[in-house]
Order: structure tokens, then sequence, then C-alpha cells
């Protein structure tokens, strides 16, 4: 029988790593995923909603509404006019197009009454969703949330919780349903440079502007390539593709090393604790079928 799409809502930094471009890419290519709305979170999001609204027009999706959400955490105050690193791949100016009289969080509340049962893919720091859940939280726990953060095996704090820890913690101390990729999972996610040149043929014009966003993260950072946030689509697509397991976390707030880490909620004495929490971990990954998925749909 068929089935109608998963409708899905996501929320990102896109700009900075080149994995939430491919994470994306891989979301309009999967019809078993509906894009109901995209909202942009951390510092320049203008810049990063006119990212998101240029790639989503190379895959004839104009449709797709693009809100630019908070720039700044819940605490911290950043310098907000730092732009994402791969802006200078942009063809055209597209402001006008990005909803800016809505807010990122107001957006995503609008979208969970809109589509009852709607799926977030959070792959930024959780200000918006944070922020969401603080205004309507009992709409919010309807809502079935996968984000990529945190490291479950080790006390080190991973970038998009580190980045609005306060906002984290609300997530996880409310969301009534919750499954997050870790890093420790996520980094076997890294793309060889031979099999990324297999994703960008020279006649195939939209993965060769992706190529360009890329070559500027590559130059900039000099770091590997690893498509950490298109793990969570491949999930959608196949679950199989990652074994889960049950727990209870929350968000360190304080520390100064481990502001942002992931806390186990336990009692130590016991040898085992059962927790009825709707909150998923991944703890592994099967690499070689991740690999086919990402060969299927990124292009």
């Amino acid at each position: 029988m068929k089935t109608d799409p998963k409708k899905i809502l996501i929320d990102t930094d896109i700009g900075d790593d080149v994995d939430d471009a491919a994470a994306l890419i891989m979301a309009l290519n999967s019809p078993e995923l509906e894009i109901v709305g995209i909202a942009t979170v951390y510092l320049d999001t203008v810049k990063r909603a006119e990212l998101a609204l240029e790639l989503c027009s190379k895959y004839g999706r104009d449709d797709i509404p693009v809100c630019a959400g908070f720039r700044s955490p819940l605490i911290e105050r950043l310098d907000p006019d730092t732009p994402p690193i791969q802006y200078g791949i942009l063809e055209q100016e597209r402001k006008g197009q990005a909803i800016t009289g809505c807010d990122g969080p107001d957006f995503i509340i609008q979208k969970v009454k809109e589509h009852p049962g709607l799926t977030i893919i959070e792959i930024g720091c959780m200000t918006n969703l944070g922020i969401a859940f603080y205004r309507e939280p009992e709409v919010m726990k309807e809502a079935n949330i996968i984000a990529m953060g945190g490291v479950f095996s080790s006390s080190f704090p991973e970038w998009n919780i580190k980045c609005d820890p306060e906002a984290a913690r609300i997530v996880m101390d409310y969301a009534g349903r919750l499954t997050m990729f870790g890093l420790e999972v996520t980094k076997h996610c890294r793309i060889p440079d031979d099999f990324m040149e297999t994703l960008c043929p020279k006649d195939n014009g939209r993965m060769q502007y992706y190529k360009k966003g890329i070559e500027i993260f590559r130059k900039k950072t000099g770091y590997a390539y690893t498509f950490h946030d298109a793990l969570l689509i491949a999930y959608l697509v196949d679950p199989s593709v990652a074994e889960l397991v049950q727990s209870d976390f929350t968000v360190e707030l304080a520390g100064r090393h481990t502001r942002g880490s992931m806390v186990l909620n336990t009692n130590a004495y016991d040898f085992h604790t059962d927790t009825q929490k709707d909150f998923y971990y991944a703890a592994s990954m099967d690499v070689e079928k991740f690999r086919q998925l990402v060969r299927e749909r990124i292009h």
C-alpha cells in the first residue's frame, strides 16, 4: 500500500559545515518525505535563509516556506553579523523571499498546529525550538523531534548543544518525543574525497553548485567532509540505518569544561534504571547502508 509522505520541518544552521545542505538535498530527493517548512538559526539567519531558498530553487521547490529565525542564543550575546562560511556561493539576492515577519519559534509552532504528527528535524542549535517550547509547551509536545547534537558516551560538549545549552535543556526536559544522534555516532558519516567527487559529476549543475560550497568550507577550515546531519534523513527513510537506545538525559548548564554536555538522569546505586521517557539516542549506525542511501538520494 502506498503511504502518504511524512511531513517534516527542518530547523538548520545551513551555510557553515557541509552536512546541513547535504541533509536538505537528501530530503528534497526523498519521496517518503514532505518538507512543509525550513527555519534557520544562529548568527546571520537571513543569509542562511537565502542559502536554503536558493538550494530549494535548484530542485524546483520554490513553494517551501523559509523563515529566518533567532540569531542569538538565550544567554550569550554573540556577533549576529558573522556570515555563514559558504555564503559566497549565493548567485542572487533572495531576502524578499524569506519569511522575516514571523520569527522562527512562531513559524515552528504554526507548522506543528497545521500538521498533526509533524516531525521536526533539528540540525542546528536549539534556540528556535527551545523558545517554541517555552511559548507553547502543550502544542510542541505533540511534535516528533529528531535532532543532531550532543555526545552520549562522554562529557564532551558538542557544538549544536554548546551554542545554546539553555535552549537544549528546555527541549530535552519538555519534549514529548525526542530522538537524538550524537557526535560519537555521526562522526562515522565521513565522506572520503573520492566518494564526494562521484556525488558531484561535472554534468550535474546542482551538485556543482553544492561543490562550490564544500570547496569554500575545506579552504576555510581544512576539515574532512562529514555528513552528520544527513544521517537523520537517512534514518527517516530507512530506520534500520541506526540502532537506538531508550534512556533519559538532560543538559549540563554549568561547569568550566562540561557546560553543554549530556548528563544521564540515573541513580548510580541501581544496576539498571528503567525510564518511561520517550527519549532515544543513536548507539550505532550502519555505515555502508548510510553511504548507499547517500548515493541514491544526494544528486
